[in-house]
């Protein structure tokens, strides 16, 4: 979640749409107020939803409504195997204590979470755990069942979309870096049955339709 003050702006940072990519090109622009934190007791949480954002501008005596509200959102079978890559890439480099990564107590903490996701479990129970403990995206973007995010931008098409959020917020024009830039997952069916393909879809049900996503 970013917030700015100075351009009427919030982003809506769901995880796994490349939202990294957001704070990277706008966090060094000097015109963010707040940018959410990783706790998740924050009043600003890094991957807060509309609603959780609208509570804590209130509470600093601003409305959400005021501000113009972008958001991203990606095909949601593609986006619950990148949970599943991630998870497994990170408890590898937890395992092999990979350079590339400062290992503090947050750092650490989340090795060993991923680690133990993939302890004496088979894929398809991973995935179908990921899908369980993860919002489906609507969840994001609407305030009871109502979408309240003025730009409700496809990953699939950011860089025409990210163009387009800051003509509407008076940003010159800058190209979105993809610093943790992945590719589709169209193999995604290598863990996830029937069954959770289907799961997917009920779960995601509102996206997949106001996107016209499709397998």
């Amino acid at each position: 979640m970013l917030v700015s003050h100075k351009n009427k702006f919030i982003t809506i940072d769901i995880p796994k749409t490349g939202t990294r990519s957001l704070r990277e090109s706008l966090v060094p622009l000097g015109i963010i107020a707040i940018v959410g934190q990783p706790n998740l007791n924050s009043n600003f949480y890094q991957h807060g939803t509309a609603l959780q954002c609208s509570t804590g501008l209130r509470q600093l005596n601003k409305n959400f409504l005021d501000y113009f509200s972008f958001t991203i959102v990606r095909n949601p079978w593609d986006r619950y195997y990148s949970f599943f890559k991630y998870f497994k890439e990170y408890a590898e480099k937890y395992k092999n204590k990979d350079s590339s990564i400062i290992w503090n107590e947050p750092e650490i903490n989340q090795g060993q979470m991923c680690l133990a996701m993939f302890e004496n479990q088979d894929d398809k129970t991973i995935m179908k755990n990921i899908i369980n403990n993860n919002k489906p995206q609507h969840e994001y973007y609407t305030i009871n069942n109502e979408i309240v995010v003025n730009q409700v931008a496809k990953f699939e098409n950011i860089n025409e979309e990210f163009s387009n959020f800051c003509s509407s917020n008076n940003i010159e024009s800058i190209d979105l870096k993809h610093g943790n830039k992945s590719q589709s997952n169209s193999d995604f069916t290598c863990v996830m049955d029937n069954e959770l393909i289907d799961k997917i879809y009920e779960l995601e049900k509102p996206t997949i339709e106001y996107k016209k996503y499709t397998l």
